[in-house]
């Protein structure tokens, strides 16, 4: 019985909440229809719900570009600070689990009435925005689109992972050894994907996140950028002494860190003076700082690459991660900007001999951490994400005919930069 009376009773929680967050929901878009802005004014931005810190990146970029540009979270993970997000919708507080839960779902719909008057462009994961965990998760996104707003959704990682529809078994795999409670909710997931890829003007996809996504409009490497103006390199990796490798390894399945463990001990048991400093659990400016004095840095040997793989671009540090021999990788070299990119390539087999290959041509270090740094700050920095981020509203809000899925399409962009440069 117990069993049958939970959902029910937490269905009518939810309705209560729903009808005390109600008059919220009205006098919003009451407000949102008497201050409705012209499509030729600049809009005004909000970044939702997850808080990640690429959220609070791609916020500042935008905000540098001149925008009113926002970010607005849900709740705060450990590594967080408040002072990283604008608006944290529910309290840090907590004030008992039914109260919480009341409250938090209240606070929702209060902040969502709030959002419909105050911002115009609502870019969100595919977790959803901050209605996510109420009745009206499913219409959330048709509800902005309702009050005129635009919609931009992204993938961040388990927000867009289908495993059962993932081509790379290698990657599946990964995944389900840090994440095996997942493959329970696929159903789920893809449903959700597919309903807001439905209902958003605009989806980016990356290499990382995009295998599961049924549509993407633009293709770049990556989503959101690093802070290349806070993260510089402390000094070119060291061409002599003892190697210094640095891994974050967190999530430990999904990064291959067994295999990077086993072929530094047997480079140490052949004599080689190298070192290994896995990273886990520490706040961002420590791995920041262990990266930087590293010569090596090893992202992931699964799949892509991630945000601390950009910290280690930016760091000038040479950085290890698979980025060749795939479909995926064929297809951001084919239509994107892969091709430019300086990181070495390494999978779970390979990455003794790719060790090898870089200690032999060690004397090469300090070329390839100057191409890191160049690479970051041309395809990865705010000024580059602002790039990006300008285009889209640029069509979704200006309506400017941009050719969003050729944004980085390698022909075309040397065309353009030849055009430009004639001119």
């Amino acid at each position: 019985m117990s069993a049958l009376l939970k959902p029910l009773l937490r269905t009518l929680l939810d309705v209560l909440v729903l009808v005390a967050g109600l008059p919220f929901l009205v006098a919003g878009y009451l407000r949102h229809v008497l201050s409705a802005r012209s499509a030729t004014e600049r809009p005004r931005l909000v970044w939702q719900s997850t808080p990640i810190k690429s959220l609070s990146y791609m916020a500042r970029a935008m905000a540098e570009r001149g925008y009113l540009s926002e970010t607005a979270v849900t709740e705060l993970y450990a590594i967080n600070r408040r002072e990283d997000f604008d608006h944290l919708v529910f309290p840090a507080v907590s004030r008992g689990k039914l109260a919480d839960y009341l409250c938090s779902g209240w606070m929702a719909y209060r902040f969502f009435g709030h959002s419909l008057s105050r911002y115009d462009v609502f870019f969100m994961y595919f977790d959803g925005g901050v209605l996510r965990d109420t009745l009206l998760a499913p219409l959330e996104l048709k509800l902005l689109r309702l009050a005129g707003k635009k919609i931009v959704v992204m993938p961040y990682g388990s927000d867009a992972f289908v495993y059962d529809q993932m081509g790379d078994p290698l990657w599946r795999h990964g995944l389900m050894m840090s994440y095996p409670a997942m493959g329970n909710h696929a159903g789920r997931v893809q449903k959700r994907i597919r309903r807001m890829t439905h209902d958003a003007d605009v989806v980016v996809g990356c290499l990382v996140h995009f295998t599961s996504l049924p549509r993407w409009d633009i293709l770049p490497l990556t989503c959101y950028p690093v802070d290349t103006q806070r993260i510089r390199p402390f000094a070119a990796p060291q061409t002599s002494g003892p190697i210094r490798i640095a891994h974050a390894a967190n999530h430990r399945g999904v990064k291959g860190t067994e295999f990077l463990v086993q072929a530094v001990q047997t480079l140490r048991a052949e004599g080689v003076d190298i070192h290994l400093d896995l990273i886990e659990r520490v706040p961002n400016h420590e791995a920041l700082e262990r990266i930087g004095r590293a010569d090596i840095y090893v992202d992931q040997l699964v799949m892509g690459y991630a945000l601390a793989a950009l910290e280690g671009l930016a760091l000038g540090r040479v950085v290890v991660s698979p980025v060749d021999g795939l479909p995926a990788t064929d297809l951001f070299r084919t239509y994107s900007y892969l091709d430019e990119c300086p990181i070495v390539s390494a999978g779970q087999r390979t990455i003794e001999g790719v060790l090898r290959d870089l200690i032999a041509r060690r004397a090469e270090w300090p070329q390839i951490s100057a191409r890191s740094r160049a690479f970051v700050e041309k395809r990865h920095s705010f000024a580059a994400s602002a790039q990006m981020f300008s285009a889209i509203l640029d069509r979704v809000w200006f309506g400017k005919p941009v050719d969003l899925i050729n944004f980085y399409h390698p022909l075309l962009e040397r065309a353009k930069d030849g055009e430009q440069a004639s001119s």
